[in-house]
């Protein structure tokens, strides 16, 4: 077990966003009235909860474990001699991929809630939800998706994790019910005959769809990738809704799946014309970042999108797992075609009382109906 000695700084809030770039020169610890934070340098590249032996440090109050002995992955966290879960230390690093250099939080004790007022109205000229919605969680707990996406307003919606018997028909119905108008829903196949191979992406629009194609992913034949295209304000716009092979490291099976997955979206991608793009949906990345960096190619641009406290770019998390809170859904866009005009992850936890009842929405509504939060971006779209 290694021990990493740092220095400590009384600074503000940082971002634990993987950029670094506001941590000041030479300073590898700090803290504010609500967090330690810490900056991890590795000899060489390797995820943080995938490492080929574990690694402890001391930070604030928790001594953290990277990669612990007896499991070979994750994360175990003790605050004196008694076992914690890293969610009630908030233990939060990125990023969450390969790399050499990761950003580090954990609470304080006398931590303070930072639930905010927060604006979810939509601005710009199109608005574009991607989310995953947990083995079909969206109509299992139906009054809670209504909720959120009410108070979305979304004007389209890539969705992942639809349920193998979940349909096109009640998509459609479910959305109307929820947002009105009549809403036009292309969905991937079921892929086989497993749970996660019954899973789902769908593009739902309250305007025609075009051109719908499950784009296919070379050897494993497993991709859930929807293709559509959709005229909003007399603008074609290209839609990808996907869902990337879940979990493994950056040399596993699933990593190398993944880059075959994006390769395919890729080569699919280069085979037509050019148009307003976007393309989002939970890449899963904790492996390397190579599938995002396929796709993106240097045609493409990322939407940068925090949490309403602005502090974290985390998309996912499960306080029952072995794994901290990670980014693993991603936003690209044509960035000469669209421009961002704002951008977010929504966790209703953040929401101050008078934000969540403006919207009619409950502290713990993202939580409860699924381990990932939705990621929402407005574009403006540029004239040709």
């Amino acid at each position: 077990m290694t021990i990493l000695p740092l220095l400590l700084l009384t600074l503000s809030p940082i971002q634990i966003d993987g950029s670094f770039s506001d941590w000041p020169e030479g300073i590898i610890r700090q803290a504010d009235s609500n967090y330690e934070y810490a900056l991890i340098t590795l000899p060489s590249a390797a995820c943080l909860q995938q490492l080929p032996k574990e690694m402890s440090l001391q930070l604030g109050a928790y001594t953290i474990t990277f990669s612990p002995e007896e499991k070979g992955y994750g994360i175990s966290c003790t605050k004196g001699t008694a076992s914690v879960s890293s969610y009630e230390a908030g233990v939060v690093f990125a990023p969450t991929t390969a790399s050499t250099k990761f950003e580090l939080r954990v609470h304080k004790d006398d931590q303070q809630a930072l639930e905010r007022p927060f604006d979810l109205k939509p601005k710009g000229d199109v608005r574009v939800v991607s989310w995953n919605v947990q083995f079909g969680n969206l109509l299992e707990d139906s009054e809670r998706g209504k909720r959120i996406l009410k108070a979305l307003q979304p004007d389209l919606l890539l969705l992942q994790e639809l349920d193998g018997e979940d349909t096109p028909e009640m998509i459609s119905a479910f959305l109307k019910e929820t947002l009105g108008g009549q809403w036009n829903v292309e969905m991937t196949n079921v892929t086989g005959t497993e749970r996660h191979h019954q899973l789902r992406s769908v593009i739902a629009s309250s305007t025609k769809l075009r051109s719908a194609k499950q784009i296919g992913s070379g050897s494993w034949k497993q991709l859930k990738a929807m293709f559509a295209s959709v005229t909003h304000k007399n603008n074609s716009i290209d839609l990808i809704s996907l869902h990337l092979r879940c979990c493994g490291g950056p040399t596993s099976e699933a990593e190398e799946q993944r880059q075959e997955e994006a390769h395919a979206i890729r080569l699919f991608l280069n085979s037509r014309p050019t148009s307003p793009l976007i393309i989002a949906g939970d890449w899963n990345l904790v492996g390397t970042a190579k599938p995002l960096e396929i796709v993106r190619s240097d045609h493409l641009a990322v939407a940068e999108a925090f949490q309403p406290d602005g502090l974290l770019t985390a998309t996912w998390s499960d306080a029952s797992s072995a794994f901290t809170p990670g980014r693993l859904d991603w936003m690209l866009y044509s960035p000469n075609t669209l421009k961002v005009a704002n951008c977010f992850v929504l966790d209703t936890k953040d929401l101050d009382l008078e934000s969540l009842t403006k919207y009619g929405l409950i502290s713990e509504d993202t939580t409860e109906l699924s381990d990932h939060l939705p990621l929402v971006a407005d574009f403006i779209l540029i004239s040709q």
